[in-house]
């Protein structure tokens, strides 16, 4: 049995509002990681998710109403979350602007 995974990286720029971080377009990750760099300054990210390129960006929340967010710190990779799995394109607000590397799985 042969086992494929298709995807990619690509090193995006964060910054604190989610009107100004990158959209990313995660319609076909079925998994992913977030790879934050050594000398980066940040500690938490926050989701949001829209619908469409250029769509209006809501919030990611659980289930329960919780938001979206991961506590990270640098030379560290985090699997995405989990609740991404169903969003097309998501945009991740951090607490200090600074890069990443997202690692997408299809």
């Amino acid at each position: 049995m042969q086992i494929e995974r298709g995807g990619g990286s690509s090193s995006y720029t964060l910054t604190t509002s989610a009107t100004t971080t990158p959209e990313i377009d995660v319609t076909n990750f079925s998994a992913g990681q977030v790879h934050v760099p050594t000398g980066s300054s940040i500690t938490l990210l926050t989701y949001y998710a829209a619908p469409e390129r250029g769509g209006v960006y809501l919030p990611l929340q659980t289930s329960a109403g919780v938001a979206v967010t991961q506590t990270v710190a640098q030379t560290k990779a985090y699997d995405l979350p989990a609740q991404i799995a169903g969003c097309r394109f998501v945009r991740i607000v951090a607490d200090a602007g600074g890069a990443v590397v997202i690692v997408g799985e299809s």
